[in-house]
Order: C-alpha cells, then structure tokens, then sequence
C-alpha cells in the first residue's frame, strides 16, 4: 500500500514526492518531440548530401540510406570555389561580430551607467531605429558605401550593418546587473574610465559578449541581402550568396546546395558548442536585475 501512495513522509517527517511524475514526463516528452522537429531537417540534409549524383528526390523519404557517396562534395569544390566562400565567410563573420560587439558593449555601458541629459531619449531613439525595415535603408547605404569607395570589399559590407539596435539594448540590459559600488571603488583607486571599461567591465561581461559574440557570428553568416547587394564578383562573396548563385533559372544543382549548407552549417555548431556555458548565463543574466 505504501509504495502505491504518491506523496509519502521521508525519515526527516518531510513530505517527498516521487522522483517523477506525470507532468515531468509529458514535459520531457514535449521536449524530445521539439528536439525531433528541430533536428530531423538538418539530419535529412544531411544524408541528402550524402546520396549518389541525382538521387536526392528519388530517394527523398529512404531516412536510412542503403549507399553513400562523396560525389557532391567533390563536384562542390571542384565547379565552384566553395574553399574561397568559406574563408569570406568567416573573415567577414569575425570581422562584423568583434566590431558589433565593440560597438553596443562601449555604448551600451554608456546608456547603462553615465548620467547625460536626453539619455533615455537617445536610448529610445536608438530602439526606435529598430523598427526602420531594412529594405527602405537599402539604396542609402549602397550609395553610402559607393562614395567612400568600399564596393566589393570586406568592411562594405560590414561597417554600414555593424550597429545593432538589439544588441546594444541587450548589453544596456546587462550593464544595469553590475553593481555601481565596484566601479566606484575602482574610481576610488584612481583608475580611469578606460580602464574601468577594460579591467572591470568588460571580465565581468563576459557572458554577454559571448552571447552577443555567437548571436552576430549567427546574424552575419546567414545573411543574404546586404552581401547580395555588395558583392558582384564570386570570389569575394560569402558562403550565403554562393550557395544562392547554385540555385538559377536554367539548373539547381540541389545536391551541392546539400552539400554546400551542411559544411555551413558546421562553423556556428562549433561556435555554439564552445560557448554555450557564457551564452546560457549571458541569457539568464540579461534583464533578471541579477548581480
């Protein structure tokens, strides 16, 4: 009789209840059917890319394939200078990410612990920037990088989508968690606000700027309009465009878009995986009023 009671008194006279229950196991199975949605499409492109040369749809619901084949990937690198998108791809992420991150940390600890008149109008404005579609900011930031002569090159199509709105309320949001009291004692010390900024701020955001690290590396590497509208020349562009020019009206060349996007895919999970500890806190930190 005891061991059919679902509440029972523990040696300490506490109520326990069993390791698990009903609810914790309809919550662990909405998870693995979410973890399946989310995982079966990159594993279908990824067997996909693996089929002989013209199998893809043949084969389209053989979820265990019976014969693999490297013949995608070999054609990729052999028609297409997939090794040059790649490299693009990751200078032009690294190069967008570290100079986005530079931008909303050092304006984002501004907004979040110097007192100026029209502070909160300036932060509003900002957020409010946000809201501007891209598309209308187009053909400004094309005649932009025109005049100033950066058409076809690498901070082209960087440095006029480098000021993230969201990210810099984001690390706003993080800077109101550090406490004022240490920045204080530094000044105290004599330290400078440049080196408040690099000794105390920035160790201490470390979560944040790992996750918004990861969340721009994200932003830029998927990105197809900007780069589309910068580059014309196919060995510059970055992986994004490249793996589109595969896809035109005379052939698609479905297995080595396959290929080209599970090798793309590789970079972020890489990324992700090591970073996941600073970005889970970096997110739980975030707006909590943690300190």
């Amino acid at each position: 009789m005891t061991e059919q009671v679902s509440v029972y008194v523990s040696q300490t006279g506490r109520l326990v209840r069993p390791r698990f229950s009903a609810s914790k196991i309809l919550l662990t199975l909405l998870f693995v059917l979410l973890a399946f949605i989310f995982v079966f499409p990159l594993y279908w492109m990824v067997i996909s890319s693996l089929r002989p040369d013209g199998r893809v749809f043949v084969d389209a619901f053989q979820l265990i394939p019976t014969e693999l084949s490297l013949d995608s990937y070999n054609t990729l690198f052999e028609e297409e200078p997939y090794g040059r998108w790649f490299l693009n791809s990751i200078v032009q992420t690294a190069g967008f990410a570290i100079t986005a991150v530079f931008l909303c940390t050092t304006g984002g600890y501004a907004l979040a612990k110097f007192r100026f008149r029209f502070r909160n109008l300036l932060f509003v404005l900002i957020l409010v920037s946000q809201m501007i579609p891209f598309h209308l900011l187009i053909v400004s930031l094309f005649l932009m990088i025109i005049r100033l002569g950066l058409v076809e090159t690498y901070w082209g199509a960087i440095i006029p989508i480098a000021a993230s709105p969201i990210g810099l309320f984001f690390f706003r949001q993080y800077m109101l968690s550090i406490d004022d009291e240490m920045l204080n004692a530094a000044r105290v010390d004599g330290a400078s606000e440049y080196q408040i900024f690099w000794s105390v701020v920035l160790p201490n955001a470390r979560p944040a700027i790992a996750t918004l690290f990861i969340l721009f590396s994200l932003e830029y590497w998927n990105n197809l309009l900007w780069p589309l509208i910068v580059f014309r020349q196919a060995e510059n562009m970055p992986l994004a465009v490249g793996i589109a020019r595969l896809v035109n009206q005379y052939r698609t060349s479905y297995d080595l878009v396959m290929a080209g996007s599970t090798l793309a895919t590789l970079p972020i999970i890489i990324l992700f995986l090591f970073l996941r500890r600073q970005v889970m806190a970096g997110l739980a930190a975030t707006g909590t009023g943690m300190k």
